[in-house]
């Protein structure tokens, strides 16, 4: 993404906190009018979901805003994981609001009264839904003309369209209590604050996922493999690890392994070519590692193609790379690195002692050295492909 494509998405997300900053203080008044009317505690409890929105809103406004900044000393990757901060900021919130309306409706439970009836409360209410359910639609149209989606935008939309839902609920519970005097205000109150408590956790754990750090989409992941396949100088690839900074910056590293014979000048100027594609298609800053590999050494290469055969009678997907025969104190020893299967369950040591066991049945002439990964971004894009 350009850095104009980048402002102008900023622009839209700050736009968007504002409208819904607007229609949330005015469905926060709403609520409030209506709650008061009826004496309703379910309606309080709503209209406390609206004055968290009204500040998820504002955590809104302020995730885009710092989000924007460029990057300085004290943060090299630039401020985009600010729009992960402030959505946590907001589930936060909508937590606290949950939890304190779930004790005021246990209260009414305990200590019931009846709501008054009023035509007023419905309007209102009816009103709250239409409102609600229109800045759910704005929400998504705004998400859909992002070039690159907000998780922010799209939990406030679907935050939106559950809400409508909720105060739905409201008005059919408001109108059987007034209709046949039973006391459930309190218990669609607890209702209402179960499911805001479930959506703060949900939010939580969504917004943790982004700062931790997750996989990578894996239709992404294919694409990249794509691009890394379409070069014909490099003889393979491993160790692909992808770093999202925020939705906008990404980096991301890779082994290339170049047959041995090329020039470093050559070989630079193929890595060179892969990382400017990348940045190209991706807007991803790649950094790739120069892995050389030795092709004309006829031991070296029985070794390899006994190797090759060991693994692949373990398990077809099995794959190793960073081969090497290599001297150590006048001695000759094999160096590999194996990436193993997800699926796979034995540990690093039983694995170890299986295969260099069954390579010293037909080769014992060095020791072997053996390192394990467990390559979860590249395993799971092939096994899509298939």
């Amino acid at each position: 993404m350009s850095k104009f494509e980048q402002e102008k998405r900023v622009k839209s997300g700050i736009r968007t906190g504002f409208i819904g900053l607007l229609i949330n203080i005015i469905l926060l008044i709403i609520k409030l009018i209506a709650g008061f009317t009826a004496g309703s505690v379910s309606i309080l409890v709503d209209a406390m979901n609206s004055l968290g929105d009204t500040a998820s809103s504002f955590f809104t406004i302020g995730g885009f805003y710092v989000s924007n900044k460029p990057a300085d000393r004290e943060h090299p990757y630039g401020h985009q994981r600010a729009e992960y901060i402030s959505g946590l900021f907001i589930a936060i919130i909508i937590l606290i609001v949950g939890f304190q309306f779930l004790l005021q409706s246990i209260k009414r439970i305990l200590n019931p009264s009846s709501v008054y009836s009023s035509r007023l409360v419905l309007y209102l209410l009816i009103l709250s839904i239409l409102l609600k359910t229109g800045l759910g639609f704005y929400y998504q149209y705004r998400g859909k003309q992002m070039t690159t989606p907000s998780n922010t935008v799209l939990a406030l939309k679907k935050d939106s369209f559950n809400d409508a839902l909720m105060t739905l609920v409201i008005i059919i519970s408001y109108s059987i209590e007034v209709q046949f005097g039973w006391y459930i205000d309190g218990y669609v109150g607890a209702g209402v604050a179960l499911f805001i408590i479930y959506s703060g956790f949900r939010s939580i754990l969504d917004s943790s996922d982004d700062l931790l750090g997750t996989r990578p989409d894996v239709q992404l992941i294919q694409r990249m493999q794509e691009v890394l396949d379409s070069f014909d100088t490099p003889i393979g690839y491993h160790d692909l690890v992808v770093h999202k900074y925020g939705p906008n910056k990404v980096f991301a590293t890779v082994d290339i392994e170049i047959d041995s014979r090329l020039s470093l000048i050559h070989a630079h100027q193929v890595i060179d070519e892969i990382e400017q594609e990348f940045e190209k298609q991706f807007n991803i800053k790649l950094v790739g590692h120069l892995d050389p590999i030795i092709l004309d050494d006829e031991e070296q290469n029985k070794i390899y193609a006994l190797v090759k055969h060991v693994l692949k009678s373990y398990h077809s997907e099995y794959h190793f790379h960073d081969f090497r025969i290599k001297r150590n104190n006048g001695e000759r020893e094999i160096h590999f690195d194996v990436v193993v299967p997800t699926d796979v369950k034995e540990t690093d040591q039983e694995l170890h002692y299986k295969i260099t066991s069954d390579i010293y049945r037909k080769y014992n002439e060095y020791p072997i050295y053996i390192k394990f990964d467990r390559d979860y971004i590249l395993d799971e894009a092939n096994k899509n492909k298939r």
